[in-house]
């Protein structure tokens, strides 16, 4: 099993390597060449297929669970009776979102250090069952005040993120470790494309109109429309669940000495009790077991510290980016906007992230094979620079091109409009792909093993923290949009 392969694998401890030596495999320009060939030569450590399996399980049913909500979010807001003004229920639409990060942000620290007291596993479990529970109660919110509840019920039970990334960096080492972070991205993406193109939330919910010939005499259905879906998503956090209370073993090397220092003192005693001299428990494994002892919140380094706000501000601009992108797509071209439907959006969307998979799972660990981790990380940050440049004057590209000075063709400056803008989003989810997965490595690889949950739980709360901000910033972007559309057809 992997856990007995653990202490094989190569060290990672902080009195190991100088402190700037985790940011990449090559530290120092004079061991940079040799460190190469061994990487070259070492053949790629197997990944362990059912524990990795059920990883990926977990982390395929958190996007399912937290998107589940967008299509109806609005109806279910409107069947509230709250009010009749639009960007009032966009408000309350924003509470909904953003408590969940919220309350995310107020325990994943919490969680982080107690999976390095107790084992990622219970971890785990607790998050995914609190996953599945908090997504049938939001299903039967009657009210703004439960949805609102079952949302930070769900933020606080879930710390799932950063203890699955310190329970991939346990079972990996560093000829494996690329391609297994790279399943995160690979897995969000699968959840956030299963959702997206079949539109679970929208399609199941209110199930009673929906499927007459199927649901039309059920009451509790009519009673709480939005019930079926959240049901839905919930199923794949239990099937998390349990095939993570069957098969899923634990990793923290902490735990695993400590339960077998108590395993061998139980044993000691039973022989001491029946007369036997046989004694396993020595000063030698005692003196192993301190080495275990968990240090505090103070061992963080201060390049893991500069790695996680790297890590936070990455995360921020990507989340805003994300939010601003429908509005410039669906914006009128008077207020600035593509004027766009939300088919071509979809459509754009759904095509990027099928490159990103691809980038993620195959890309990304060939690249890593020729390029350290933290050079790949500043790439991404250079990359970024163009698009977020670039992107602005699509509007003023499809002008040009609508004016038929150059290309007289309607089909013609479709295609170039199209090629235009799905060039900037491939070289942008490309530059995600690097940054993401190479910041995560990264705060890993800075960390020691015996505070990898901590160090994890840190960042899963600047995370949450930078997405709820992100959410502030598109509801602020909403509302100076409608402002500055008003105020442009006022002129016009």
């Amino acid at each position: 099993m992997y856990n007995q392969s653990i202490s094989n694998r190569p060290s990672t401890t902080n009195e190991a390597l100088p402190e700037n030596a985790y940011l990449s495999r090559t530290s120092t320009n004079t061991t940079q060449h040799d460190e190469e060939d061994f990487y070259d030569a070492v053949e790629p450590t197997p990944l362990p297929k059912l524990q990795m399996f059920i990883i990926c399980t977990i982390l395929i049913s958190e996007p399912l669970t937290s998107t589940i909500l967008l299509p109806f979010i609005y109806f279910m807001l409107k069947d509230f009776h709250l009010s009749d003004d639009e960007k009032e229920i966009g408000t309350y639409a924003g509470w909904i979102t953003s408590i969940f990060f919220l309350a995310q942000f107020c325990t994943a620290l919490l969680w982080g250090k107690y999976s390095d007291r107790h084992g990622r596993r219970p971890v785990l479990l607790t998050g995914l069952i609190g996953n599945s529970i908090s997504a049938c109660s939001f299903g039967l919110s009657k009210s703004l005040w439960w949805a609102v509840g079952t949302r930070a019920f769900c933020g606080i039970l879930n710390g799932n993120g950063g203890v699955a990334r310190s329970m991939v960096a346990e079972i990996t080492d560093e000829t494996n470790r690329a391609k297994a972070f790279s399943l995160f991205g690979f897995c969000w993406g699968i959840g956030m494309i299963g959702n997206n193109c079949f539109q679970l939330g929208g399609y199941l919910c209110n199930p009673v109109e929906h499927f007459p010939w199927l649901f039309g005499g059920n009451a509790f259905l009519k009673e709480f429309p939005y019930f079926l879906p959240c049901f839905v998503s919930s199923l794949g956090s239990l099937v998390g669940f349990c095939l993570g209370y069957f098969y899923l073993e634990e990793s923290n090397a902490a735990v695993i000495a400590r339960k077998r220092r108590e395993a061998d003192g139980e044993r000691q005693a039973l022989l001491h009790s029946t007369g036997s001299d046989d004694t396993t428990y020595t000063a030698a494994e005692e003196a192993e077991g301190l080495k275990h002892e968990q240090p505090k919140i103070s061992s963080i380094t201060k390049t893991t510290y500069v790695t996680i706000l790297a890590y936070a501000i990455f995360a921020f601009h990507a989340m805003v980016f994300d939010e601003v992108l429908p509005l410039y797509f669906s914006a009128p071209r008077y207020a600035g906007g593509l004027g766009t439907d939300s088919q071509e959006l979809a459509k754009a969307l759904s095509i990027a992230g099928i490159q990103q998979l691809y980038c993620q799972f195959v890309l990304y660990p060939k690249i890593n094979k020729y390029m350290p981790t933290l050079p790949m990380a500043r790439l991404a940050l250079f990359l970024f620079f163009p698009v977020y440049v670039a992107f602005p004057e699509l509007s003023t590209l499809q002008s040009w091109l609508n004016a038929g000075t150059a290309v007289s063709s309607t089909t013609a400056q479709l295609w170039l409009f199209r090629l235009a803008y799905m060039s900037l989003l491939f070289v942008r989810y490309f530059a995600s792909c690097l940054a993401f997965t190479s910041m995560m490595i990264l705060v890993n690889n800075s960390a020691d093993s015996l505070i990898l949950g901590t160090v994890n739980g840190v960042l899963q709360s600047c995370l949450a923290l930078v997405r709820a901000l992100g959410k502030c910033c598109n509801s602020f972007l909403c509302r100076k949009r409608h402002a500055v559309s008003t105020f442009k057809r006022l002129l016009t």
